[in-house]
């Protein structure tokens, strides 16, 4: 027999996956080609990008595992390509174990467009502009769903005890890298559920009966992570700060109605580089795949309960964020909370159709696939222009500050300054197509890449020598009044004579102080904060 006669050797099962995986990760590795090589960052960024993110530099608000792989994998260091490749690998490995979760047949087209549905979904530019988080929030999802393995092997391990343990420990540091994903172990949850009662027609008794297991994990999970998060506000190790604030007793009526109407507006709601085709098209695959779900559902009066009780677990789970959240327009609708659930809905809905027995189904699954993962790749190429547009845009915005200062009579780049901005600028927006049809997310649009908080980090992190002693946010809300010298010169300037950018009196310049005033409702601000110390006595009147 001649060499090219030879039967071709199947791939183990492991082999199928790890080449899946690679092919997947490839189509992936293209489709974001854009953002790979245009290091952009956002305004949380500049500290972390100069420097480093230390181990626990996340534990002030709650996310004590936030940088372990950022550490891990790369001391700590945020590098263009690699963060990024990395993150990428980690979720679309999570992409692939989650399809096997599913029992998806081992197919490679499948493994394919419903992993690049899932790994190109608009979704992720949300924490694309976070460089500092990009790795650890993208990874989240494989963390999660490994974690939801090793539950599902629990009654073939030889040591359950370890799987288990296992498994609440990622729970674990999944949450205390960022709580939301509660939201992905939500709806993962209730597919397993979905999975099991309409295709392997398990009776109700005996998937209540296998999945005590995985709630008892998730809510020893949630425990230990509550008892971290009271240990660490207790030694004054996490802050106050507006993301960690929840919900009391008291709210929750009113919280569980908000919920429901959130988790049927989520379908609807589009925003910034989320279009309503992928909105629409997404929510048509779901009510598809109810109808599959229910047609191959056992109908006995258990089964049915089951069922519409996940059904609404499935659909309200995204919401689960929303609903501890005490500062609910964090949280409502925004992409970033949202990719850790609606879209594991849409590629949930499209798995169980492309299982569907009528051939005409199946077709039409994949003409839908093929049709928004094009769409995805052309909103994320779009976004990517936007985003490089901006970036330099902001830079040239930067040096122009620079230069103008430099002239300025008062400036020496020797001495040190109290620097203060008054209001931002968005350009990033400027180079978008106006749509008034959405609700514009502020990371993916609209949010400045120089900071709002602490800005003069941007203006000196190319600048030779370091010329600010203090620095405060833009809003003018955490003023240290003892920080800045208050003078009748200042008085003047923040009364009557400061002007937006670019005009020439849009910066004041004295021998400790430097202000900046880009907008006019930065501006009033500056005036109502000067007002302010007037009348607390903080200074004598002038």
């Amino acid at each position: 027999m001649l060499p090219t006669d030879m039967p071709h050797k199947k791939p183990s099962a492991a082999g199928f996956y790890l080449q899946n995986w690679l092919w997947l990760y490839l189509a992936a590795f293209l489709a974001y080609l854009p953002f790979i090589f245009n290091f952009v960052w956002g305004n949380h960024d500049w500290i972390w990008i100069k420097e480093k993110t230390p181990l626990l530099s996340g534990v002030f608000e709650g996310r004590f595992s936030q940088f372990i792989l950022q550490n891990f994998l790369f001391e700590g260091n945020i590098l263009p390509i690699l963060t990024f490749m990395s993150a990428l690998a980690f979720f679309t490995a999570g992409a692939v174990l989650l399809l096997k979760l599913w029992h998806i047949p081992p197919q490679r087209c499948p493994y394919i467009l419903l992993g690049l549905y899932l790994a190109c979904t608009p979704y992720t530019l949300s924490w694309l502009y976070f460089s500092f988080i990009t790795l650890s929030c993208l990874s989240w999802t494989f963390v999660v769903i490994f974690a939801y393995f090793l539950l599902e092997h629990v009654p073939h391990a030889r040591r359950p005890h370890l799987y288990i343990s296992a498994a609440i420990i990622l729970f674990i540091l999944a949450l205390g890298g960022y709580p939301p994903v509660i939201n992905l172990i939500g709806v993962v949850f209730f597919t397993l559920i979905l999975n099991d009662l309409c295709f392997k027609s398990l009776t109700a008794h005996s998937i209540v009966r296998k999945y005590r297991l995985h709630a008892a994990a998730i809510l020893t999970s949630i425990v230990f992570f509550g008892i971290v998060i009271f240990l660490l506000q207790k030694y004054n190790l996490q802050y106050g700060t507006y993301n960690t604030a929840g919900i009391s007793f008291s709210d929750i009526p009113e919280k569980i109605a908000l919920c429901i109407k959130a988790g049927i507006g989520q379908f609807f709601t589009t925003t910034s580089f989320i279009p309503a085709s992928y909105k629409y098209f997404g929510f048509f695959l779901f009510l598809l795949s109810l109808c599959l779900l229910w047609a191959g559902l056992p109908k006995h009066p258990a089964n049915i309960f089951l069922f519409l009780l996940s059904g609404i677990g499935l659909i309200l789970s995204p919401t689960l964020t929303f609903f501890a959240s005490e500062n609910t327009n964090y949280v409502l609708y925004e992409p970033r909370i949202d990719f850790f659930g609606l879209p594991y809905i849409y590629i949930f809905a499209a798995s169980v159709l492309w299982r569907a027995k009528e051939a005409l189904l199946r077709n039409l699954t994949l003409f839908l696939l093929s049709a928004l993962i094009f769409g995805n790749i052309k909103t994320i190429s779009y976004a990517a222009k936007i985003w490089t547009q901006g970036f330099k845009a902001e830079m040239s915005f930067a040096e122009r500050i620079l230069s103008r200062l430099e002239e300025s009579t008062h400036f020496s780049p020797a001495k040190k300054y109290t620097f203060l901005q008054s209001g931002t600028l968005d350009f990033r927006s400027r180079f978008a197509t106006k749509d008034t049809d959405v609700k514009h997310d502020v990371y993916t649009l609209t949010a400045p890449y120089i900071s709002w908080h602490l800005p003069a980090k941007a203006y000196q992190f190319y600048y030779p020598q370091d010329f600010v002693s203090a620095d405060f946010d833009v809003y003018w809300s955490y003023i240290n009044p003892q920080a800045v010298a208050i003078t009748p010169g200042l008085i003047r300037y923040l009364s009557g004579q400061a002007r937006p950018w670019p005009d020439i009196r849009a910066l004041y310049t004295a021998p400790g102080t430097i202000i900046l005033t880009v907008t006019s409702e930065g501006n009033a601000r500056a005036q109502n904060w000067l007002e302010q110390q007037t009348k607390s006595a903080s200074f004598p009147p002038l």
